[in-house]
């Protein structure tokens, strides 16, 4: 494993994509943010926000930067799709967990 992700815990969202289809994408989490250009040559950076209702900082929505409400950076070796529009195309994530 690459040595920027030794400290991540693996982890794999559910996200729906607008046009209904539903993705499993399994990556590294750990609830830091970091730089994009310390993410490894190969792999995607990704940010999760926490959701505003819920006290419990529950992970949200998986997004490609978070300013506010940041829960945590998500590397995958997966693109997830979100079209030329970036922070505009958020996608909710379903659910989540360390597989």
């Amino acid at each position: 494993m690459n040595t920027f992700l030794k400290d991540f815990s693996k982890y794999h969202i559910g996200i729906q994509t607008a046009d209904e289809r539903k993705h499993c994408i399994r990556g590294w989490y750990l609830d830091q943010r970091f730089s994009h250009q310390e993410c490894p040559k190969g792999y995607y950076m990704y940010e999760f926000r926490e959701d505003d209702a819920d006290e419990n900082g529950y992970i949200a929505f998986v997004e490609p930067y978070v300013a506010v409400n940041h829960s945590g950076t998500f590397v995958a070796r997966t693109r997830i799709p979100f079209g030329e529009k970036g922070n505009g195309n958020i996608f909710r994530v379903r659910y989540g967990h360390g597989y």
